[in-house]
């Protein structure tokens, strides 16, 4: 069934609050969340077909949830874009996979973006997903899982540490292509701010921003070999990066690396981390 897509309470505090008293307590590090955010893919690559299948679980043991999916295509304005309600509700204690979401469930017949999995305001789900390649030239897969990022992740223009999101552990080698993928999770156009900073910390080798539409994703390929290549960092590491909100209107920020090993083509993503405010 389709759905329209509501605005999120995306930019006021007092809202953000009111939606916060609205659901359980949810447990800081938990990724249950009434609105979680991951990327999704049906592409063709150099080595066979890569996929994304999904799993969202509802851990209430009392009241179903109403689970909505809304796919928006990377680069392109989600804001008028349907969701697909799941039905039946996902019952109590209830899991449901979602094989080959982009083509399976969302009807498409190929694509590359991001997906928000929202459920109603009294019922946080779990979700999570694996972008795996089949049909390679070897039997079986390898793949990346992700974590569906709850909404309360995203920070947003703020001038101080807590207004950065932090990919840590990347490293700098010729075996290796690094790509950022830069979520906006709100109904507001994003620019992203993106800063290179070395093991010693210091000054950063490399500032750059990107502009994101709304409820879309912006994907920054093969950091050091492309993208940053003329800043100077040198091989090795590790390397982190700050990814923050430039401009204060009310836009917010996710964002992951993937990393894949090109030797073996085997990816692993590493998500953007908030600090936590005292």
């Amino acid at each position: 069934m389709s759905t329209p897509r509501a605005p999120l309470l995306r930019p006021a505090l007092a809202l953000a609050l009111a939606a916060l008293a609205a659901v359980p307590a949810i447990a800081a590090d938990s990724i249950a969340t009434t609105s979680a955010w991951l990327p999704a893919a049906h592409v063709v690559g150099a080595s066979g077909v890569f996929r994304t299948d999904v799993e969202i679980f509802n851990p209430d043991p009392v009241r179903s949830a109403e689970v909505t999916l809304y796919f928006t295509p990377a680069g392109v304005d989600g804001t008028n874009l349907p969701g697909l309600r799941i039905a039946p509700d996902l019952g109590p204690r209830a899991s449901i996979s979602l094989d080959d979401v982009v083509v399976a469930t969302l009807g498409r017949s190929e694509g590359f973006g991001v997906l928000e999995v929202r459920s109603g305001e009294a019922t946080p789900v779990i979700v999570t997903s694996n972008t795996y390649n089949v049909g390679g030239a070897l039997p079986g897969t390898y793949g990346q899982f992700s974590p569906g990022q709850p909404f309360r992740k995203a920070v947003a223009f703020d001038d101080s540490v807590f207004g950065d999101l932090y990919v840590i552990g990347l490293r700098n080698a010729p075996e290796l292509r690094t790509n950022l993928a830069l979520i906006n999770p709100t109904a507001f156009p994003l620019e992203a701010g993106v800063q290179l900073v070395g093991a010693g910390g210091g000054d950063p080798y490399v500032s750059r921003a990107y502009a994101v539409p709304p409820f879309s994703i912006r994907q920054v390929n093969d950091l050091f070999e492309k993208e940053f290549v003329a800043s100077g960092a040198p091989r090795g590491g590790p390397y982190r990066l700050n990814v923050f909100v430039n401009l204060a209107n009310g836009a917010r920020v996710l964002c992951y690396a993937s990393v894949i090993d090109l030797r073996t083509g085997d990816p692993y993503l590493i998500p953007g981390e908030p600090t936590i405010h005292p």
